[in-house]
């Protein structure tokens, strides 16, 4: 791998196979959960971490987008979320986003790009 600050993250095949993977992370030395899915195509990733009750997205069910398939949604309380941005859409917390973790693709594996982020198996 040419940059060996790339921390490894999850595959597209995994992305295929499900509609989202979670992984356990240590953000700026804090340990949460990475959510990583695929949206027209294209990977995104965010701490996996609603604003308004600072719970996971799937804390309540095992989805994270709404019934129309185009907002993620927090199935705590139904706060829902632009996919490309992690804005959110709900009025409460109107303007606020999903803190974005930035991803590489190399040969269809999919890496966190971020340097205060830590894996934790």
């Amino acid at each position: 791998m040419a940059n060996d600050k790339l921390k490894p993250a999850c595959t597209r095949r995994d992305l295929s196979e499900a509609s989202y993977v979670t992984r356990n992370i240590r953000f700026k030395k804090l340990p949460t959960s990475a959510i990583i899915f695929a949206f027209e195509g294209i990977a995104y990733a965010y701490i996996n971490h609603c604003m308004h009750m600072h719970r996971p997205l799937n804390c309540e069910q095992d989805a994270i987008f709404d019934e129309t398939g185009l907002y993620l949604r927090c199935s705590m309380h139904g706060f829902i979320f632009d996919p490309k941005t992690g804005e959110c859409q709900s009025p409460v917390c109107k303007g606020q986003r999903l803190q974005a973790l930035r991803l590489e693709e190399v040969d269809d594996t999919l890496y966190f790009a971020e340097k205060h982020l830590v894996l934790i198996d």
